[in-house]
């Protein structure tokens, strides 16, 4: 009659549920590494190329990255002989510590020996909770010009990715241990930060130091073990692990819960089937074809039960899945948009350090053309300047820090403030702008910054894009409840795989080949955000070969 077993229908929700839990586990281990190698690569781009920089120039650094990110505790500038001479916040930082004087020369040793960043496990912080020290040497050619120093704080990591959970799901918890045991956080609330999962052990759950041990040779997967509580009482878990792997640091994150959420999935099937089981033994003594009937009746609805719930655990851990491949995918993107950047950043620092030196060093019988170098300076800086800027903008959208205060907004103001931004540039490659805007338009209530940047990022767009004589037309018209604008180009359009992305963080289409002109890949990010910060919405479409429409709304 096809009657599944008590183990066959535990077994198939167990194996669903510890999947699920190692996919929950994994989504944890990807944000965590992302969040860490964020740090690194932001401590790292501090001390590249500015050999020969003041304090006051890299405290002015700290203060940008600082204020734009989250989940430093301090950066700090170490000279030669090992003294902190600048740092921020202020708070935070021991100005003229002496770090030979007290014996913690190593890491600034380490970093200058190798020539490499060097990262530490999380230790104790002056103000309490752990943090992670990121040294990062700073070299003009073989000369050691000083340290780097960034401190990640292990509690905001833990808000941002691992709290979230513990708070929403009551019955299971998150931990982060480190190589060495430390416990990095507990969401169970019986370890603190600080400790040493192997000392409080004792010994005492040889299965869960076995877990540990899995964890710590950088294992992934799952398992059960039990868990001793008070009263001589016990409870069976099951846990799932995935390691965190950065600059040569190894961390795991576990997820765990307990087994009667295995049994709470079961249960309804498993209770039919005991049913199922007590009158098939009276089928033997009574017999009849009516029982025969509500057997198989009961049997079929078994079935259904358990491939129901089974199929609902398989949709939750394809979510899952497609999530973490997102993930990564965003890894890449981010990984491959930090080259780019460290590129582009480097590239107007060179020109403008050789043009000054040039200026610094011209023999007076030399002939050069001083207004050349200093233009050739002036747009260099401009161009890291739209980096940067990009860069932070991002940064506080995305982070929350950015509030918009909105007021009573001309549109006809901003349109005219966005096209005077960027006619230089349409002059120069020949491309008109042409308007169409209702004279009594009313206004709306917006952020008028905010929305001269949406306008100047989509020009900039289309300037990328357009050939020579071409045209971009911006139309406007009064909804009911909106206000619509369309930016329009007769360029050369976008190709149908890009039209899908246009809007991803990190994304650059790399084709513009009519102006050879570059971007950071986050102006039509930083615009989308900011629509949708005023309760709009923004969609493009494009063929190839026939120009690029935005359209863009926004609440009167």
């Amino acid at each position: 009659m096809g009657i599944k077993t008590h183990n066959d229908v535990g077994e198939v929700a167990k194996q669903e549920f510890s999947k699920q839990q190692l996919l929950l586990a994994e989504q944890f281990s990807t944000g965590v590494e992302e969040f860490l190698y964020e740090k690194v690569e932001l401590t790292e781009s501090i001390a590249r190329n500015r050999a020969n920089a003041s304090p006051e120039e890299f405290q002015a650094s700290f203060i940008d990255i600082y204020e734009g990110s989250i989940g430093y505790y301090a950066l700090e500038y170490i000279n030669t002989s090992g003294v902190v001479v600048a740092g921020y916040p202020e708070n935070n930082v021991p100005i003229g510590y002496n770090l030979y004087e007290n014996n913690r020369e190593y890491p600034i040793e380490h970093a200058r020996d190798t020539r490499d960043t060097y990262c530490t496990n999380p230790v104790g912080l002056f103000e309490g909770g752990l943090g992670s020290f990121i040294w990062v040497p700073i070299f003009d050619g073989e000369e050691h010009k000083g340290t780097i120093l960034g401190i990640i704080q292990i509690s905001t990591l833990v808000e941002k990715y691992l709290e979230p959970y513990d708070s929403y799901d009551s019955s299971g918890y998150v931990y982060l241990v480190d190589r060495s045991t430390q416990v990095l956080y507990d969401g169970s609330g019986q370890y603190t930060a600080g400790d040493n999962y192997f000392d409080m052990l004792n010994g005492s759950n040889p299965e869960w130091m076995h877990i540990m041990e899995e964890q710590l040779n950088g294992s992934e997967g799952t398992a059960e073990f039990t868990l001793n509580g008070k009263n001589n009482t016990s409870e069976n878990k099951i846990i799932a692990f995935s390691p965190i792997e950065w600059h040569r640091r190894l961390w795991s994150v576990a997820v765990v819960s307990p087994a009667t959420e295995v049994e709470e999935i079961a249960n309804p099937a498993l209770l039919k089937n005991t049913v199922l089981v007590l009158f098939s033994a009276s089928i033997a003594l009574l017999g009849g074809f009516s029982i025969i009937l509500l057997l198989t009746s009961w049997n079929r609805s078994l079935k259904v039960e358990v491939d129901n719930k089974t199929f609902e655990l398989k949709q939750s851990n394809e979510f899952l899945e497609k999530a973490n491949q997102k993930l990564k995918e965003l890894d890449e993107l981010k990984s491959d948009f930090v080259s780019m950047v460290s590129h582009e950043l480097k590239m107007p620092l060179d020109a403008i350090k050789t043009s000054t030196e040039r200026l610094k060093d011209v023999d007076e019988k030399e002939l050069i053309d001083e207004d050349e170098l200093i233009e050739k300076i002036l747009r260099n800086v401009d161009r890291q300047t739209r980096m940067v800027n990009d860069l932070l903008d991002l940064s506080r959208i995305e982070s929350g820090m950015v509030n918009f205060r909105k007021e009573e907004v001309d549109l006809h103001e901003v349109t005219s403030t966005s096209i005077e931004t960027v006619e230089k540039t349409a002059y120069d490659l020949g491309i008109g702008i042409f308007t169409s805007i209702p004279e009594h338009l009313p206004g709306i209530t917006g952020n008028k910054d905010a929305l001269v940047s949406v306008f100047v990022n989509l020009l900039n767009n289309s300037l990328k894009f357009t050939p020579w004589g071409g045209r971009i037309d911006i139309d406007i018209v009064e909804l009911d409840q909106y206000i619509q604008t369309t930016v329009k180009d007769n360029g050369i359009g976008l190709r149908t795989d890009d039209i899908s992305k246009i809007f991803d963080k990190f994304y650059s289409l790399g084709y513009d080949i009519y102006n050879n002109t570059s971007g950071t890949g986050l102006g039509l990010t930083i615009a989308k955000r900011i629509v949708e910060g005023h309760g709009g919405t923004i969609e493009v479409e494009s063929k190839e070969g026939k120009g690029i429409t935005f359209t863009f709304t926004v609440k009167k």
